[in-house]
């Protein structure tokens, strides 16, 4: 469904990147193996997220049960960071959707060679390339605008 979405990168927002920060600051008694602690150093450091990386936030999120003062909460960035990551999701999914949408209903039909073929000349209404305008053609086109200019300037 999100396939095309697979390794977007998506760069953080600084006050979500200041926000992590202060969060951090907020769990003193946490250490590199408390939950969120890995991610917080990681997101702040790299300063963007994968879209992968969205959709473990989002779950991790969902299927939370503890106390919303709890150091791996804080350390993954509260509600925050939780309505961040739900809304980037939404539309990145959203825009992808849209994106098929339009290409579905506005892309023309592929080209039938036997439609083509039988055509004939109809089939090709642009002019081909050897019926374009010379250089000369241009030049003589050019010389009678120029006396065309002069004539309306003698009249006026």
């Amino acid at each position: 469904m999100n396939k095309d979405l697979y390794g977007h990168i998506i760069p953080l927002p600084e006050e979500i990147v200041e926000y992590l920060e202060s969060c951090f600051g907020q769990a003193q008694n946490a250490d590199s193996n408390t939950e969120g602690y890995n991610r917080n150093q990681e997101l702040r450091d790299s300063g963007e997220v994968t879209y992968q990386q969205l959709g473990r936030m989002k779950n991790w999120f969902d299927n939370y049960t503890g106390d919303k003062t709890d150091a791996p909460f804080i350390l993954n960035g509260g509600d925050y960071v939780r309505s961040w990551v739900d809304q980037t999701l939404t539309t990145l999914r959203s825009g992808d959707s849209f994106t098929k949408q339009v290409k579905q209903d506005y892309s023309p039909e592929p080209v039938d060679t036997k439609l083509h073929d039988e055509m004939g000349w109809l089939a090709d209404m642009n002019r081909p390339s050897k019926e374009h305008s010379t250089f000369t053609q241009d030049v003589k086109i050019t010389e009678h605008l120029k006396r065309i200019n002069e004539i309306i300037k003698k009249l006026l």
